[in-house]
């Protein structure tokens, strides 16, 4: 009632003034925002879990399990902590401070991890493996805990018409920057940068470490909107309930989970496609680069078309578009082996004699097809959650939907075990059949966050 007689009674030059400034500070937050993005992607290329990491423990051990067990816990340590953070959170009107102190925990982290791999690899091979796999998971968990806060900062500081296609250029500027990294995780790898293991990967971690620090200096710039909250901490046990009755109440919430539960089980054999490509087809580690250029290409190319069609037909549209795509990313591996080994010269009636193999060019594809199908569900999955959301509960939707993903974060060490009992092959194929489902119940979901039609009637 203070709300409704303060509009009221409120004069018009002080309304136009305030709504001035509002609009002035979704400008610059959403300017904010897409940089944040675009420092934080170009972080995480150096530390990719599916394309750098890979190549990384293969250098310290051919255990398939390993690899399997470094994809786990980036999304173990993303998913565990989300739901104690939120209820923590939710109460407080401003959530910035959470943000930045687990998001500068985690440069350092990096800074700490880059140190130890210089020192420790190639003399404690063991030992630093074990050290490694301790830092990932702590500094993952942070990813985690940094997560809840920024999503409900970004839900008040950009307007809900603007969040897909703010969200896009995110990764229309990320992809842009990561091409870049791409190409200098190329070189570091290679032997003309005169680098060798473990120097390379150190110099890769520490990148990682410098564009932490910077994308959270930058969001910390962020004007945080301050909201009516819930100022009384639940206990956890209730918390816990309320978040498991949002499945029940909440068809397109359910829905939702499971889409991403679905996602879950076919990108368990992303950390599998560099080390199949180097042990199947006999590739250097320096194509590792190439392929993160691939993945980032494609996401820029991508992300032009996710942020029309999440204005224009609404964010489940991505969801849908995303699942398609996923499922062709993992049926070129399938494929791959069919393709003749054979180097080509394309462009030799020219005078251009630039040479590819064509099975590694084939091959490729998965990199391009996840760059899509990462970036549709990456923008339409953030703001489809937050269109569907209450303002009051963003924390514990964001949350609970992360914290779902939990057992999922096991699936990559089912994948590395499959890789081990049946074969590289045999795990893609499996993979592949959780992606028809994944489209189907996309195409379930609710069309919500989808701007006005501009036709009359």
């Amino acid at each position: 009632m203070r709300e409704f007689a303060r509009d009221r009674e409120e004069p018009d030059f002080v309304r136009v003034a305030r709504e001035k400034i509002q609009a002035r500070d979704a400008r610059r937050n959403s300017r904010l925002v897409i940089l944040n993005g675009g420092l934080m992607f170009t972080a995480w290329t150096f530390t990719s879990p599916d394309l750098v990491l890979p190549a990384f423990i293969l250098n310290l051990t051919s255990s398939s399990v390993m690899i399997g067990l470094a994809g786990a816990l980036m999304r173990i340590g993303w998913a565990w902590p989300q739901v104690f953070t939120s209820r923590v959170i939710e109460p407080r009107p401003r959530k910035m401070p959470i943000f930045l102190l687990a998001g500068s925990v985690r440069g350092v982290l990096w800074l700490v991890t880059a140190l130890l791999t210089v020192w420790l690899a190639d003399r404690h091979s063991g030992v630093f493996l074990a050290s490694f796999m301790v830092l990932y998971a702590v500094a993952t968990s942070m990813m985690g805990i940094s997560n809840v806060p920024w999503m409900d900062i970004v839900g008040k500081a950009v307007p809900a018409t603007d969040r897909a296609r703010i969200f896009a250029l995110r990764r229309l500027l990320g992809g842009g920057l990561a091409m870049g990294a791409g190409a200098l995780i190329s070189y570091v790898l290679s032997e003309g940068s005169g680098l060798r293991f473990p120097v390379n990967y150190g110099l890769l971690f520490t990148l990682s470490a410098l564009g932490t620090g910077l994308s959270v200096l930058v969001f910390s710039r962020v004007r945080e909107p301050i909201e009516p909250v819930r100022r009384r901490r639940m206990p956890l046990w209730a918390y816990l309930a309320s978040g498991l009755t949002l499945l029940k109440e909440d068809v397109n919430y359910r829905r939702l989970c499971g889409v991403q539960f679905l996602w879950a089980f076919c990108m368990m054999s992303s950390p599998f496609y560099v080390p199949y490509a180097i042990s199947e087809f006999e590739i250097g580690t320096a194509y590792v680069g190439l392929f993160v250029s691939v993945t980032q290409f494609s996401s820029v190319l991508s992300n032009a078309l996710w942020a029309y069609l999440g204005h224009r037909k609404g964010n489940q549209a991505l969801l849908v578009y995303g699942s398609y795509f996923l499922g062709l990313s993992v049926a070129v591996p399938l494929l791959a082996g069919a393709v003749p080994d054979w180097t080509v010269v394309p462009f030799a009636a020219w005078g251009v004699q630039t040479a590819f193999n064509l099975r590694i060019a084939f091959y490729a594809l998965t990199f391009v097809f996840s760059g899509f199908a990462t970036s549709a569900m990456f923008a339409g999955q953030m703001s489809y959650v937050l269109d569907i959301a209450p303002a009051n509960r963003r924390p514990t939707y964001t949350s609970f939907m992360n914290m779902f993903m939990l057992p999922q974060g096991l699936l990559p060490v089912v994948a590395g075990l499959l890789v081990a009992w049946i074969s590289y092959w045999n795990m893609f194929l499996i993979v592949l059949i959780f992606a028809p489902l994944s489209v189907m119940l996309a195409r379930r979901l609710k069309e919500v966050g989808k701007a006005p039609s501009d036709e009359p009637g």
